[in-house]
């Protein structure tokens, strides 16, 4: 029999979870069934990490993250005669852009079935109504060219349906899994990794994976290390990431003096040896999907302390594997962190962690969608 031919679209391949769950999806679709493409922008952080492992791999140059209408025609030709050379059976798009350019180009200019991956919507509440709505259009208009809807958060289906995006035949949850890694099963060099960021080994240390985005609220991390600090003058906020808001956040630790305490540490990738020396896994962000990043730590035991926005509360429940935190409120959460720091919490893990967010549950669910709809 032959291999049906899977391609899948995203924007860019940043260091996020969208695009570590596509990348895993790429490599780990049975071989035996599928063979798999991928179409992208150029300039991730990941770019390398596929060139080096994706056979099927095509790098579009003028698919950008930013509006650029002059970029977004030349993308959108391009993925027409990518797609168009490749024939596929199925087109599985990813991320706003990519989601929008891929699926018209599929579905008028293919035969393939044409699948979508929602992983956080660009509107939420409290957003300027015209730019709100606006936003909802486009998604409603998109929608209409996908044959299945795919949603990692049960939040994000609710908002599709509340919103009239799509309609109940077509939706679909798959969460966005994360490879299921333990602090016992980890090996790397613990002092290295201390000594890098000049720690010692009774440090408390808060982490937290997010980039320097208007949507991560990073001030709101610096605001809240301040209160902390208060009270742990020792502890360490570790900060991976990137982002336009880096200027302001380092202007902002040095306002409270925190040089010793907070530390932006960059883009990384080893997110869960990082994780193995972390008290506290935090998340300030004010718009969500469901962060890979928090299940990460949640299978790690890392108690969390996240703002309870999108899909965060599908996963982490309040004063078991950590505590929800009304967006915004920087007393609450440091409270929260204070009261992990003392030991004055205990992790239960939550059964159904392990299942809904393995990756590889994941996959199984990938491979069953496309089988129905090639049916």
């Amino acid at each position: 029999m032959a291999k049906q031919k899977i391609a899948f679209i995203i924007t860019q391949l940043q260091l996020g979870g969208a695009q570590k769950s596509v990348l895993y999806s790429v490599e780990h679709l049975s071989k035996n069934y599928f063979e798999t493409y991928l179409l992208c922008g150029q300039g991730g952080t990941l770019d390398n990490y596929a060139k080096k492992n994706i056979k099927n791999l095509y790098f579009i140059p003028s698919l950008v993250r930013r509006i650029n209408p002059i970029k977004d025609f030349l993308a959108f030709i391009n993925i027409i005669k990518i797609l168009k050379q490749i024939n596929p059976a199925i087109v599985h798009t990813n991320c706003p852009k990519a989601g929008i350019l891929g699926r018209i180009a599929a579905k008028i200019f293919t035969k393939a079935k044409v699948i979508h991956t929602t992983h956080g919507f660009v509107f939420y509440e409290g957003q300027n109504i015209f730019k709100k709505y606006f936003y909802i259009f486009i998604e409603r208009f998109a929608a209409k060219f996908a044959d299945a809807m795919v949603f990692v958060s049960e939040e994000d289906l609710k908002t599709a349906l509340k919103y009239k995006i799509t309609s109940k035949e077509k939706v679909l949850l798959i969460r966005a899994g994360v490879e299921v890694k333990t602090k016992e099963n980890l090996s790397f060099n613990k002092t290295a990794l201390l000594q890098e960021f000049n720690l010692k080994k009774d440090t408390k240390i808060i982490l937290q994976v997010a980039n320097l985005k208007p949507e991560k609220a990073p001030l709101e991390s610096v605001k809240i290390a301040q209160i902390v600090c208060q009270k742990y003058p020792k502890a360490i906020f570790l900060y991976t990431g990137a982002g336009p808001l880096k200027t302001k956040t380092e202007s902002l630790i040095k306002e409270y003096k925190l040089e010793n305490n907070f530390k932006l540490i960059g883009e990384r990738t080893d997110i869960y040896n990082l994780l193995a020396l972390a008290d506290v896994f935090l998340l300030t962000s004010v718009r969500e999907g469901l962060p890979m990043a928090l299940a990460e730590a949640l299978f790690m035991q890392v108690p969390a302390v996240c703002y309870n926005v999108g899909g965060i509360k599908e996963i982490l429940k309040d004063s078991k594997n950590g505590f929800l935190i009304p967006p915004g409120n920087t007393q609450k959460a440091a409270k929260s962190i204070i009261k992990i720091l003392q030991n004055d919490f205990k992790f239960i893990e939550g059964p159904s962690l392990l299942i809904d967010f393995d990756i590889n549950t994941m996959v199984k669910k990938q491979e069953f969608l496309y089988k129905n709809l090639l049916k």
